[in-house]
């Protein structure tokens, strides 16, 4: 009997006391319940929201997890939405779980031209079907991902302070990854998604284009766009970080070759948006269009 229950334990994650809370009045009619291997919360949204989920026992926050369904950017209103927690730890028993629904105004969404552009860097840590991205750290797990072909991101300088203010440097593994790196209802923009922005916005884009702060060396923009390009800087395949407050650098889904794939750049010392190609291997910016 000790023998069974060690392997149930190590297989099916356990949940007592749950309570669910929300810390706006949007979201309402909100229920909880479980099975085997996860949590199953649904609630109604009287307007469109962005919705985030928060766990915790006590005073101790859960980080190892996958929220999937209807979490994230941008929720339409309706009812019976519906959102799966699954722990990526099998180890999991939870005494008195508290789930905690953080609702707030979508993220920001700018129509330029045709186009509707996230106005803020990508900031995931899970792909959209739940599965972990490999969070790189030392100089030697980026390079390593980058040599298998392995996606995964990193703060800049590691510090996630830097995540709060410019998002997550992803590998383009992670950005090209079948599981899906943008959430659901957007996409990374390919070459010509890019080159159609360029082309609406015209001369001196890329000062249209940059924040109206935040640049070093006199190097703000207008931001007339509503893009808000922030300088977030870069990540070598190597480790290395580099431009921080100097340059902004986007990745495209395209790919140039085996080795190489597109990118755009912003940069304090011009008023274009440039496109160069860079090893997969490297760590840019993520920025998302709707779909």
């Amino acid at each position: 009997m000790k023998i069974l229950m060690k392997r149930f334990l190590l297989t099916v994650p356990l949940f007592f006391n749950l309570s669910l809370e929300s810390l706006s009045q949007v979201a309402s009619n909100m229920k909880i319940d479980y099975d085997e291997s996860s949590v199953v919360i649904t609630y109604d949204l009287s307007e469109n929201a962005a919705v985030y989920l928060e766990v915790y026992e006590g005073e101790k926050k859960f980080t190892q997890y996958s929220a999937t369904g209807d979490v994230g950017f941008f929720i339409s209103s309706g009812n019976s939405k519906k959102i799966i927690f699954k722990p990526i730890d099998e180890i999991f028993v939870c005494f008195n779980c508290i789930f905690r629904l953080v609702v707030s105004p979508p993220e920001a969404i700018e129509t330029i031209g045709t186009q509707m552009w996230m106005t803020k860097n990508l900031n995931v840590s899970t792909f959209r079907n739940g599965d972990p991205i490999p969070e790189a750290k030392s100089d030697e797990e980026w390079k390593r991902a980058a040599e298998n072909k392995q996606p995964a991101w990193c703060y800049f300088n590691n510090d996630p302070a830097n995540g709060e203010k410019y998002g997550k440097l992803y590998n383009w593994y992670a950005v090209n990854d079948q599981r899906g790196l943008a959430p659901v209802g957007y996409h990374i923009p390919s070459y010509a998604e890019w080159t159609r922005l360029v082309d609406y916005l015209g001369s001196g884009a890329g000062t249209k284009m940059k924040s109206k702060s935040g640049w070093e060396k006199n190097g703000n923009g207008t931001n007339s766009s509503g893009f808000s390009g922030l300088p977030g800087g870069g990540r070598f395949s190597d480790g290395t970080f580099y431009d921080v407050g100097k340059g902004g650098y986007w990745w495209s889904f395209s790919e140039t070759n085996t080795y190489a794939a597109w990118d755009r750049e912003l940069s304090y010392g011009n008023d274009s948006l440039d496109r160069y190609y860079y090893s997969k291997g490297g760590g840019f910016s993520v920025r998302c269009l709707r779909d």
